[in-house]
């Protein structure tokens, strides 16, 4: 009887060292596979390509089994807003229900946006604390700025606001004639169609650059190199 206890004892540390590792390969591989998080700001006079250009480049970025790369939705302190152009938008949320982002996106229009509306500051702050990466695309520079979020980094904007950028961050280096710039967290973007590049860059950082070259061809955007 002791004989067989000793045998079954030993088949059973055998079958926990088979199952074990497998059980670690297949956690590791779920985390791996998690999607990420993508929030995209919107507002009443938000620039059209500024939000939706982002929007599209997350969207569009596949694994190589065909699923996507990351959960992009918009959040604005109301439902439905107008974009610079008169484009009609309905956000996907709130910032009282928005998911928890892994990547925020501020996009360009509205350079006094935070003015007189405190809880979507510190919304904003909290979130871009919270946040694994904080990009601005154009003008919304002045917003992240405005919030206190780009001291001391190299940023850049679009390249009609560049002196006015210097002046209200003077701690900052304001880079002219770059499409973005990569402070490790915060990746500022020139103007409107750069949201395209700053994006692609982001995906880069994520999964490598071979994804974010799909994702550029998938959508035919030869700037991208």
């Amino acid at each position: 009887m002791k004989i067989i206890n000793e045998v079954k004892q030993i088949l059973l540390l055998f079958s926990l060292c088979l199952i074990i590792p497998f059980c670690v390969k297949a956690q590791a591989k779920e985390e791996k596979q998690q999607i990420i998080n993508v929030a995209i700001l919107v507002y009443d006079g938000v620039y059209v390509l500024d939000f939706t250009g982002p929007l599209e480049v997350f969207y569009d970025s596949y694994s190589k089994d065909g699923n996507h790369l990351f959960n992009v939705y918009t959040v604005s302190t109301k439902e439905e807003l107008k974009a610079h152009s008169g484009l009609k938008v309905i956000s996907d949320y709130n910032i009282n229900n928005c998911p928890r982002p892994d990547i925020f996106i501020v996009p360009g229009g509205d350079l006094e946006l935070l003015k007189d509306q405190p809880e979507l500051k510190k919304w904003m702050i909290n979130t871009a604390k919270d946040s694994k990466t904080l990009m601005s695309v154009c003008t919304g520079a002045f917003i992240l700025a405005d919030a206190g979020l780009l001291d001391n980094f190299n940023i850049t904007t679009w390249h009609g606001a560049l002196d006015n950028l210097k002046k209200m961050v003077p701690t900052a280096n304001v880079i002219k004639g770059v499409r973005y710039t990569d402070n490790g967290k915060v990746v500022t973007t020139a103007g409107v169609s750069a949201g395209i590049d700053g994006s692609l860059f982001v995906v880069s950082k994520y999964y490598g650059k071979e994804a974010a070259d799909a994702t550029a061809k998938y959508m035919d955007y030869e700037y991208w190199k």
